[in-house]
């Protein structure tokens, strides 16, 4: 999967959000300050080169949606993350985040019970 730019992002979180639309819909959909509608045009056939969005074309209109789920991005993201920056640790990408924000008994009990259960999940 290509990396995409922050702008990009924010376009496929959108589309995420309202399923399909045309770039009207999507610039509605976008809070203020809102980008121009060329800009968002623009952003959008990037992401269809990129394959992360496609479109149907209805008469003069073109109606654009997510090839790529929500979690299929974010499981990249977190692999990339993971091979890039803490060398496919995750322990230490887990220690990293457990140390860089304040991370309360309950999250860290819901960590631990979701450990437990892949242990025994994987033990089986």
């Amino acid at each position: 999967m290509q990396e995409i730019t922050k702008a990009q992002e924010e376009i496929l979180r959108v589309l995420w959000k309202i399923k399909d639309g045309a770039v009207s819909d999507i610039v509605a959909a976008i809070p203020e300050p809102k980008p121009a509608y060329n800009t968002v045009a623009t952003v959008i056939k990037v992401l269809e080169k990129k394959e992360y969005v496609a479109h149907k074309k209805y008469g003069k209109t073109y109606v654009y949606y997510p090839l790529v789920s929500k979690k299929e991005y974010g499981k990249s993201i977190v692999s990339h993350t993971l091979k890039n920056l803490y060398n496919n640790s995750l322990p230490q990408m887990l220690s990293h985040f457990m140390r860089n924000k304040d991370v309360s008994i309950s999250e860290l009990e819901e960590l631990k019970a979701t450990i437990e259960q892949e242990i025994e999940k994987q033990k089986q």
